[in-house]
């Protein structure tokens, strides 16, 4: 069983990187590697170093209180420093692979909380579903403010997910609860595994959206840092705007550690403000640097995870001896 799993990870981390390889490659196209080499001499080290640092700190910090406040919520209070050694998983594991990342969480509602593994998984979902409705309402936003941004293009996506994320709320807030029992939607609505769709208050989710946006806010902020230690010159505003579609497109299970959808991005969307060996530059020390401070957390959360990991091996051989 465990060669099994072991086999297919490898399987999956390896179809990932290709892909990933596949699209560092096409954002490379036609780049100058000497100017790349160039644009990495002239940047002011320190600048860029102090800028990513930020913004690591601004996610690491902020996605603690954040997910501390989602388990507490709907799992029983999670103090933050009891978060930690599970956050440090989860950045590390990123690099390898984002579904595994989130099953790090998954397995700390499951052993310290006692939350089954399909309402944990649940859990993660209700959260992606406020991430996803936030990231199309700055957008949004972004659009209105910004009518030159390039995430112009993204309207009518952004438009889509705010109509059928509207319609969901409007079934767990208000129509679901209503439905007669035979019908499947009801089904839906009376899942245990649901408790976070079904018990979510506004102020909760309001809480939660808002240390979202200050996470995006940062990182808008760190990029903009960044960018100047380059000395690429692109206007605050339009970082800003483009800021929602950047953290959305860096979260994609496609891309491990940021590698390829970054190099993409900076490429495509900064286009008119700066050459693109720049940019790919720029991408390249990005991708570098959050690979660098997030390998080190492998080793800080080793062993607290190993030790969950064992407690839910001996549950599974127990369950598997009953059976």
């Amino acid at each position: 069983m465990i060669k099994t799993r072991v086999r297919k990870a490898l399987v999956q981390n390896l179809v990932t990187y290709t892909i990933a390889g596949g699209i560092v490659y096409y954002a490379s196209r036609g780049v100058s590697w000497r100017q790349v080499a160039e644009a990495g001499d002239h940047v002011t080290i320190w600048s860029f170093i102090v800028a990513s640092m930020v913004g690591f700190l601004c996610w690491f910090i902020g996605e603690t209180v954040l997910y501390s406040r989602l388990f507490s919520y709907f799992h029983g209070r999670t103090e933050e420093r009891e978060l930690l050694p599970t956050m440090a998983a989860v950045y590390f594991l990123q690099i390898i692979n984002s579904y595994v990342a989130g099953g790090a969480f998954i397995l700390f509602l499951h052993v310290r909380k006692q939350v089954g593994w399909l309402t944990a998984g649940c859990t993660l979902m209700f959260q992606g579903y406020l991430d996803a409705l936030l990231l199309a309402a700055l957008s949004l936003v972004a659009i209105a403010l910004v009518p030159t941004s390039p995430i112009r293009l993204g309207l009518n996506y952004a438009a889509g997910i705010m109509i059928a994320g509207g319609v969901i709320a409007s079934f767990w807030l208000v129509w679901g609860s209503q439905l007669s029992s035979g019908r499947w939607l009801r089904w839906l609505y009376e899942r245990p595994s649901m408790v976070s769709f079904r018990l979510a208050r506004p102020s909760q989710c309001i809480m939660l959206m808002g240390i979202r946006s200050l996470i995006v806010v940062g990182a808008g902020l760190a990029l903009y840092g960044q960018f100047v230690s380059f000395h690429i010159r692109v206007p605050l505003f339009q970082i800003l705007a483009l800021t929602p579609f950047i953290v959305a497109i860096g979260n994609s299970p496609l891309s491990p550690g940021g590698i390829g959808t970054t190099q993409l991005v900076f490429t495509m969307a900064f286009s008119k403000f700066a050459v693109k060996d720049e940019l790919f530059a720029l991408s390249l020390a990005v991708t570098a640097f959050n690979l660098a401070i997030r390998i080190p957390l492998g080793f800080a959360m080793g062993r607290p995870l190993a030790r969950e990991a064992i407690e839910v091996e001996h549950e599974l051989a127990a369950a598997r001896r009953i059976g």
